[in-house]
């Protein structure tokens, strides 16, 4: 933040703050107060040195503008607003639309399920003929 802007801000500030007579009362006021050369000097420079065409802004409107602000009610309103279905096939194409090329983005497949072993060619005897070949017994 700029010192101009600061002083702007304390002056403004000052200026609120400042006490103020009741609405009843009102002070007599004289001839207008002519300010010397010197004051009209300064306050032309101080608009020389602000942007070209640009009128200098009040740092409590720029703070009040900035301040952080509930936008809950507002939001849950346009959501229960604007409450759609969607088909279920529009969703799933979006879904799949959206989904990535990475291994951990595709869906996991499905195993098939194992057939069950068919007959072997070898019968119950073949079977006895080699373990008595092979283990000798």
């Amino acid at each position: 933040m700029s010192a101009a802007l600061l002083r702007r801000g304390l002056e403004l500030l000052a200026a609120s703050e400042a006490p103020r007579d009741p609405p009843g009362q009102t002070k007599p006021r004289g001839a207008p107060v002519k300010r010397p050369w010197k004051t009209k000097a300064i306050q032309a420079q101080k608009l020389r040195n602000s942007a070209k065409g640009k009128v200098p802004k009040s740092a409590l409107d720029e703070y009040r503008k900035r301040e952080c602000q509930d936008h809950l009610r507002v939001n849950l309103k346009f959501l229960t607003r604007t409450r759609s279905t969607v088909a279920e096939s529009v969703s799933q194409q979006i879904l799949r639309q959206n989904r990535g090329r990475k291994a951990c983005d595709r869906p996991v497949a499905k195993t098939k399920k194992k057939k069950k072993a068919e007959g072997t060619v070898f019968t119950e005897e073949d079977f006895q003929k080699f373990q008595q070949e092979y283990f000798g017994s």
